[in-house]
């Protein structure tokens, strides 16, 4: 399954450094230094978390976090503001954890887990008849159970997750196996064993070969 996109807005170079090292071991990482540039990259692209300081250089971060109460972000805040009133104000700004300065960095990487499962808990992609659920990491054809290795589920979660886009071979074991390095064909061996399983199923022509690019999912009837 591909990765999820953490924001970290952080003024402070060092622990900005830090904290994209920290959680790009398991996320996709983009940091922002002030306000404007983290409100320019939420407006390019979705992130499912972001790392927010309130004391940034340009404009308060409660201010970014009011732009973001309406969206599915996450919003984890960090600060040296530790009283309650700054607290319950956050809070109110539509953070949804609050973390004060300084900090121990297994007690973020802990609050930031337990905030993207809950964010993903019952979020579920949907092909035609296929429906995957994020959550429990379940399929069904039809409402039917259907099995899936772990490698199989990422594989159509990640192209469910983004129906019409074309990925590489590459870009595919990039994120299915992370730092493992699979066999030359393992991809194609992997999309076969999915394509048949679905076939299996009477559930045809799911997962298409871009002649020279790679693979996608068109949404239905696309």
């Amino acid at each position: 399954m591909e990765r999820e996109r953490i924001l970290i807005v952080e003024d402070d170079r060092g622990l900005a450094a830090a904290l994209a090292a920290e959680l790009g071991r398991a996320y996709d990482t983009t940091v922002a230094h002030s306000g404007r540039v983290a409100l320019s990259e939420l407006a390019l692209r979705r992130f499912d978390l972001v790392v927010l300081d309130l004391n940034l250089p340009d404009m308060d971060g409660l201010d970014v976090a009011e732009q973001l109460r309406s969206s599915e972000t996450v919003v984890l805040m960090l600060t040296a503001r530790a009283d309650v009133h700054s607290r319950v104000v956050g809070l109110y700004a539509g953070a949804s954890d609050y973390l004060a300065k300084p900090f121990d960095m297994q007690e973020l990487l802990a609050r930031v887990y337990a905030q993207l499962r809950r964010r993903g808990g019952d979020r579920v992609l949907s092909w035609g008849p296929i429906r995957l659920s994020l959550g429990d990491q379940t399929c069904t054809v039809d409402g039917d159970d259907f099995p899936l290795s772990a490698s199989e589920f990422r594989l159509l979660a990640i192209l469910m997750g983004h129906q019409g886009r074309v990925f590489t071979r590459d870009a595919l074991a990039d994120r299915l196996y992370d730092d493992r390095v699979p066999s030359s064909n393992a991809v194609e061996v992997l999309v076969s064993r999915v394509r048949s399983k679905l076939a299996a199923k009477g559930v045809a022509r799911v997962v298409a070969n871009v002649r020279g690019l790679g693979y996608v999912i068109r949404e239905p009837g696309g």
